[in-house]
């Protein structure tokens, strides 16, 4: 495991990081527990079911696969299970998969309250504006982002 140095200094701290809950209101987690599958998992994305293997989850899915979950930013009893300077979780190691919640995610550009959020099934990347590639994950959201970077 590498760790990438500090690149930058800021005067005050992230209000969150991608995946972390943004509040104590009940959050429902499948009742599967997923391990990464191929490739691996990314802390704070959307995760579809592998489809040759029902017990791992994938970051990325086709036109027609459904979202399984948003991975949430969790610490297990054997410590983290993903790399912190990259928040991936290895192929292999348990994934947290949230179906409803109140998640922080850095945004993409400009977000209002009510907009959808999206998934690139090709890429995992999270979006709030649909494209051809993107699916509905069934989460909006309930802040707003003035820019690409806020959460």
């Amino acid at each position: 495991m590498s760790f990438s140095f500090q690149k930058n200094v800021g005067l005050t701290n992230k209000v969150a990081i991608n995946g972390d809950r943004a509040n104590q209101n009940p959050t429902i987690y499948d009742a599967v527990n997923f391990l990464a599958g191929s490739g691996g998992v990314k802390v704070g994305g959307f995760v579809f079911r592998d489809p040759s293997d029902e017990t791992k989850v994938l970051m990325t899915g086709s036109s027609v696969a459904v979202v399984e979950g948003f991975v949430e930013r969790v610490q297990n009893v054997n410590g983290f299970t993903f790399d912190p300077a990259s928040m991936d979780i290895a192929e292999g190691e348990n994934v947290s998969v949230a179906v409803k919640g109140d998640f922080y995610v850095e945004a993409d550009g400009a977000v209002s309250v009510g907009d959808k959020v999206y998934t690139d099934y090709e890429t995992g990347a999270t979006t709030f504006t649909s494209g051809a590639k993107t699916t509905d994950t069934g989460f909006v959201a309930k802040t707003s982002a003035a820019a690409s970077g806020d959460m």
